[in-house]
């Protein structure tokens, strides 16, 4: 034996026992936080080992005889030590990389023990090479074993990483293509919505693989959701997680697919937003939507279709205009394939300003289709929206138009349907409508009109109006109600004010952190003056309908104005915000993690100060952080607030000491921190966190470091 291949024998003996020391005692084994890179790059090695074994056993099988001259002893020693190494450490990666969560147990456990099976099995067929000469007939027995052992143990981790029968599907009795099925007879979930998450989410969400605790297979599944909790939710900007996540960039380590994995394409994501938006309904038929909805528009690519689409007489937009004005939240897509006819989607109402709208000017004479849905679209908008003479299709759906201007669609000779749905729209102003010739259908589901209204509505107008299932034994659930104040610093004077889009609600408020019910809240009825740090937090009641779900916002009493700030310790390059500025810059982030607006740390104290040219008499410094646990988002352990005349003569004013939370909190929420102290004057005011050293053992990333979020800084 040779030098080298005596070092490397000693490694991998050496490599053996200690992952056999680890199993034998795996109960009490805590991977440490630096050692996950070691596991993950499991993938990446698993690969060389198998190709030598498999190779040498292959060697071993075709040997005919002592003198045969396809058997080289020197190189075929050589091939087998370095399979010898690569294989325990394959399988020391895959042992720390099966430590992590979301992994069904039973095909881990095999897949587990044959890997270490395969290790031994290599140093035991070296350590004994010369006693089974490749060309005996016990050697090729050897062989043959050790092939069946790599090739189920392969099965297996294909089984894990892409789901059942990976490894030996193209080998089994060829699966019959499915007939395609009939485009009026498929369904927008089952035909569409599905084979996109067949194909690009259920490799890392399924029985054998269920990241997140996340499973994919059925609707039942899917509804329940996984450790981050449901996966959509229309009351939120971003539509919830299924969606918000594929908005992600794609560093972000919460983008959805993973990087380097297949991505969704734009029209996937558009499938997928506009499926969650439309109700997320598992029965409804794709030929029962508008042919102007972007969602029959995809099914007819996919699915083909009988029907033809309307022709334009109008040409195609400059591609590279379309692609310049697609941004993370507005969608921009050709309505079908080959078509000039272009729809538009948005989907931030946090982002959203109307000059998103005006920025689409360039396409007016290709854009068909317009889905506002959610966004804050006013009244004084129309008139802008009306400046898109093609438009065939509006959707308007709980946005907080009240209807004053809807005489301004007018304009618009082409408009075939309107959609006002969840908006404050009268009788008076809906009737209006008629004086658009093109108008064939409104939609008017749970505007708050009467029932004596809608039915005068579709039994005297030639248009179809859509009012939605009416039953006495049905209760639906109102939609929140909207905070209007979208300004998180309120003056010394300032007001809250919210409202609802259907007539007769009543909205009852807390002011004080607590959950507002339907009897003993106190009702909202004129704009709510603040003094003070306020959590609010909202919901809807009105008799005959279940309570609605709740909103809530933190609003911030404004403080001195700042002059200038430091920041002594940068925050991580993926999440700087705007620097110092994001100190003081008079915007609270939201709880949106990616928002731009938030100084995140991980490896560092947060140390920063605040300078007024002009001393202030200050008695409380209020610090703005976000808290999201499933993404590694925590409270801060300490902050500490100095305060002084300069840098050099600052003394402590106030500790304060939050807690780890003892178990999960779904969602994310704003966290406000006071800290107040004796009156004095001050000219610069230094405050410090420090984030959480070590995640809980309840957490999915126990062991590793928190994440902390600051944002603004304020001095009364």
């Amino acid at each position: 034996m040779s030098d080298w291949k005596g070092l490397v024998y000693n490694l991998a003996f050496f490599l053996n026992g200690l992952l056999v020391f680890l199993l034998l005692f795996e109960g009490r084994f805590v991977v440490p936080f630096w050692m996950q890179a070691i596991g993950r790059m499991h993938p990446l090695v698993l690969h060389f080992p198998l190709v030598v074994l498999i190779l040498y056993s292959l060697w071993v099988i075709i040997v005919e005889k002592p003198e045969s001259a396809r058997w080289n002893t020197g190189l075929a020693d050589s091939l087998l030590i370095i399979g010898t190494l690569t294989a325990v450490v394959a399988a020391f990666s895959g042992f720390i990389l099966s430590k992590e969560e979301g992994y069904e147990s039973g095909t881990l456990l095999w897949h587990k023990w044959l890997g270490v099976a395969i290790s031994l099995a290599s140093i035991i067929w070296y350590g004994f090479r010369k006693s089974l000469m490749p060309w005996k007939i016990p050697s090729k027995m050897v062989a043959g074993s050790f092939l069946v052992l790599l090739f189920v143990g392969g099965h297996l981790g294909g089984n894990l990483t892409h789901g059942e029968d990976f490894l030996i599907s193209p080998l089994g009795p060829a699966v019959e293509e499915s007939p395609k099925v009939a485009f009026e007879e498929a369904k927008v979930y089952a035909d569409l919505v599905k084979p996109v998450l067949d194909q690009k989410c259920l490799s890392c969400h399924n029985a054998e693989k269920s990241k997140g605790d996340l499973q994919m297979q059925t609707q039942a599944l899917l509804t329940k959701g996984g450790k981050g909790g449901i996966l959509w939710d229309t009351t939120k900007a971003d539509l919830g997680l299924l969606i918000g996540r594929l908005h992600l960039p794609l560093d972000d380590k919460k983008h959805m697919p993973p990087r380097g994995k297949v991505q969704l394409t734009d029209d996937e994501i558009m499938l997928l937003a506009a499926w969650v938006k439309g109700g997320s309904r598992f029965d409804q038929l794709v030929s029962s939507l508008s042919p102007q909805n972007p969602v029959y528009a995809y099914g007819q690519n996919v699915l083909g279709g009988g029907r033809t689409e309307e022709a334009y007489d109008f040409s195609a937009a400059d591609p590279d205009e379309v692609i310049k004005l697609n941004t993370s939240y507005r969608l921009i897509k050709p309505l079908s394939a080959e078509s000039p006819a272009l729809f538009v989607n948005f989907y931030s109402r946090a982002n959203f300003k109307i000059t998103e709208i005006e920025g689409l000017q360039p396409l007016k004479a290709q854009i068909v289709s317009m889905d506002l849905s959610k966004m804050p679209v006013r009244d004084e908008d129309i008139k802008v929206i009306a400046g898109f003479p093609e438009l065939r299709k509006l959707i308007l759906n709980f946005t907080d138009v009240t209807g004053n201007s809807l005489g301004e669609l007018k304009k618009l000779g082409k408009l075939r349907e309107l959609s006002l749905s969840g908006t404050a729209v009268k009788m008076e102003q809906v009737k209006a409508l008629e004086a658009i010739p093109s108008l064939k259908k409104v939609y008017l589901w749970s505007t708050g009109m009467k029932k004596d209204e809608l039915a005068r509505l579709k039994k005297s107008s030639k248009i179809a109006f859509e009012t939605g299932f009416s039953g006495d034994t049905v209760v639906l659930a109102l939609n929140p109600p909207i905070i209007v104040t979208e300004n998180q610093l309120v003056g010394a004077d300032g007001t809250l004010s919210l409202k609802h889009q259907i007539a007769g609600t009543v909205i009852r408020y807390t002011l004080d952190g607590s959950e507002p019910d339907s009897t003993k809240s106190p009702v909202y009825e004129k704009p709510i003056s603040i003094t003070r740090n306020t959590m609010l937090k909202a919901r809807a009641f009105r008799a005959g309908w279940y309570g609605s779900k709740q909103v809530g916002k933190v609003f911030f009493k404004a403080g001195y104005p700042v002059d200038s700030a430091q920041l002594l310790t940068p925050a991580d390059q993926g999440y700087k915000g705007k620097g110092a500025l994001s100190l003081f810059d008079g915007k609270v982030g939201d709880t949106e993690r990616v928002s731009g607006t938030w100084l995140g740390y991980n490896q560092s104290d947060f140390q920063g100060y605040l300078y007024f040219k002009k001393p202030v008499k200050a008695a409380n410094v209020t610090v703005s952080m976000l808290r999201n646990l499933g993404s590694y988002i925590f409270p801060p352990t300490r902050i500490e607030v100095w305060g002084g005349a300069n840098e050099k003569s600052l003394k402590l004013l106030k500790v304060i000491t939050p807690e780890v939370p003892a178990k999960d909190i779904p969602g994310a929420e704003n966290l406000v921190y006071e800290a107040a102290f004796e009156p004095q004057l001050l000219s610069c005011v230094k405050v410090v966190a420090k984030p959480l050293g070590k995640l809980p053992a309840w957490h999915q990333g126990k062991g590793g470091k928190g994440w902390m979020f600051v944002d603004e800084i304020i001095v009364n």
